[in-house]
């Protein structure tokens, strides 16, 4: 019989720094993308609003109060702590002296993580809002 071996993660390649470097610029493009959808749904809502019935005016202060939060706080933080990673790498990889990378791995899966977190939500509140507006629409 033969055995089998699973690979463990001490064991798998790691992607190189570079790569982590080019999914930190998907990143900060992605939280470009979704200001501009945030953008577009703050007028979806605009157009709602005037058709709405009093019942679903908290619906509507619902999605207005996460566009808020959305445009307000969360997106700007990550593109401040996207940034902010960038600049650390940049300043690793310009002093050219050896360094472990262990950390600035560990910190940019922690980005990871919350970038694919709030990819989530933010699927689930399009779909929520679309279901909502359509109804008016």
């Amino acid at each position: 019989m033969e055995t089998q071996h699973t690979a463990s993660p001490k064991h798998l390649l790691e992607i190189g720094i570079s790569d982590l470097h080019q999914e930190s610029q998907t990143w900060l493009q992605e939280i470009e993308f979704w200001g501009f959808e945030l953008n577009f749904y703050q007028k979806l809502l605009e157009k709602v609003t005037q058709k709405a019935t009093a019942d679903d005016k908290r619906h509507v202060d619902h999605f207005q109060q996460l566009i808020i939060y959305y445009q307000g706080e969360l997106l700007p933080q990550f593109k401040k702590e996207v940034r902010k990673h960038e600049a650390y790498l940049q300043k690793l990889t310009q002093e050219k002296a050896p360094f472990d990378d262990q950390l600035y791995r560990e910190v940019h899966l922690k980005h990871k993580q919350q970038i694919a977190a709030f990819s989530k939500d933010f699927s689930q509140y399009k779909g929520d809002l679309f279901r909502f507006a359509e109804r008016y629409i």
